[in-house]
């Protein structure tokens, strides 16, 4: 769409995205919810002394969550 003085806006190209996006998360302070999971299930591990079955309990989540979490 063109502005009134007939230029466009600035334009990004096709492989910045990923670059876009990360400067716009940096800049309104969002997270992935990959990060923010894998840094809960980390914080939960050290309250639960490392017994995942008590970590994933105070999630609410499975065992097998907590092991699929922290493979990736």
């Amino acid at each position: 769409m063109k502005s009134r003085n007939g230029t466009r806006g600035p334009r990004r190209r096709a492989n910045q995205p990923e670059r876009y996006l990360e400067q716009l998360r940096r800049k309104l302070g969002v997270r992935p919810l990959i990060e923010t999971k894998l840094k809960e299930v980390k914080r939960a591990l050290t309250v639960a002394r490392g017994d995942k079955v008590l970590a994933a309990a105070l999630l609410g989540i499975g065992k097998t969550t907590i092991y699929r979490t922290l493979q990736d």
